[in-house]
Order: C-alpha cells, then structure tokens, then sequence
C-alpha cells in the first residue's frame, strides 16, 4: 500500500504533499487509512459538503514556493501545520473580483481584471486555463456567462454520485477546513464561487479539500456533511 502521511506538521517553506500513485486507488487507498487512523468519522477523498457561499471570506494563497499546493488529489487529507494561516480576503481573488464585477454591476468581461491577468499568464506561460489567444479568452468568458444564466434560472446543479458508500463531488469547488473548523476557499472552482456571491447563494455543493487535525478532533465536519455550516 502507498504510504501516506496524516496529521503530519508542516512547515512553512515549500513541501511536496503526499499522495497515493495512481488516481483510480487515491479515493479507496486514503479512506481505508482514513478509517484505520482517525475511525469512522474521517474524512474522505473527494468527499462532498455544504457551503453557505456568502459567509466564506477567506481564500488559501496557493504559492509552491511558500505554502503547500494542495489540489483535488489531497482532498479528504487530514494535515497538521500552519497551512491554514496563509489566507488571503477572498473577494481580492482576481477571478472572483472579475466575476462579481461583471454579474453585480455589469462591467464588460474585456474591462475586468480578468482579462489583462489572462493576457499576462499566456504570455507568460504560452496557456492558461485552456486559453492561448485572446478569442480563447473571450470564448472562455463566454461559456462562463452560459453558466451564470443557468445557475441563474435553474440552480445551482448538486453533481454529487455516491461512490463506495459516500457522497462525492469529483469537481466543483475545492474547501478546506482550518484549526477553527472554519472554510477556507482552496483556490479551485473560483468562478463557480463567484458566480455563488454575485447571486447571493446561501448553500451549495463543495468538494472538501485539507482538514486541519484540531478540526476534525473537534468534530467540525458534522456541521459540513448535513449543510448547516
């Protein structure tokens, strides 16, 4: 079996974050060591929750070079350390800044911060976020659109399936839990979360990411699971 590290200190530089090898074994490998460390009540991989969108104000500054970069394959992860420290507001996130300009008070896409950020990071790196062109830009910000109409009018759509016994959310927006038991945007699915604040959403579906040890001892996660948070 994959080691895999739980409740484990981390320091403030840079650290790789443990993973199991192969994607189809993450979910099953880091529950099954869940279960054995921390019991019945642990966490799980991909494992799907409840937000109040409009009560979550801080976001996880995702910085190889200085905090741990924790994405959707640390999800269900119980980790110790100072890692919930690192937050930034959530709204200076420049792609939920953009989204509530836009969606609040209708400032085209092209005069957000969206855009020249967007310009900058694919000529920076020659892609981002799918994106190489500025017709790719607009295209993008184009379907985002589609999506807040549909949101809009229909909800937001709860994409749960129950996998090995549990409620999961393999996309969607990524939430981990601090020492306080309190929610910290994880940085992943920024303009769902968006487009959550521009409607005034009090309850949605997210994927847990990184749960601090104190919290979970504390039982936090209750709270979370039947969408009272």
């Amino acid at each position: 079996m994959a080691r895999l590290v739980h409740l484990t200190a981390m320091p403030k530089a840079a650290v790789k974050v443990p993973q199991a090898p192969h994607a189809l074994l993450r979910g099953p490998l880091r529950d099954l060591a869940n279960r054995v460390q921390l019991g019945s009540d642990a966490p799980r991989a991909q494992e799907r929750i409840w937000i109040d969108p409009s009560r979550l104000s801080r976001i996880y500054t995702r910085n190889p070079a200085t905090t741990p970069d924790f994405r959707r394959r640390h999800s269900g992860m119980v980790i110790g350390g100072d890692w919930d420290r690192h937050i930034e507001p959530l709204d200076r996130s420049w792609k939920i800044a953009a989204c509530l300009a836009h969606f609040r008070n209708g400032v085209p896409w092209a005069q957000t911060k969206a855009f020249p950020k967007m310009q900058a990071m694919i000529a920076l790196r020659g892609s981002f976020d799918s994106c190489r062109t500025d017709q790719d830009i607009r295209d993008r910000y184009a379907r985002i659109d589609t999506l807040f109409a549909d949101i809009e009018r229909n909800g937001y759509r709860d994409e749960t399936v129950w996998r090995f016994g549990a409620p999961r959310l393999p996309e969607g927006v990524f939430v981990h839990i601090d020492r306080n038991g309190a929610p910290i945007f994880g940085a992943i699915g920024n303009h769902r979360m968006g487009i959550a604040r521009a409607l005034g959403l009090t309850r949605i579906p997210a994927q847990l990411g990184v749960v601090h040890p104190e919290a979970f001892a504390a039982g936090a996660l209750a709270r979370y699971r039947d969408g009272a948070a």
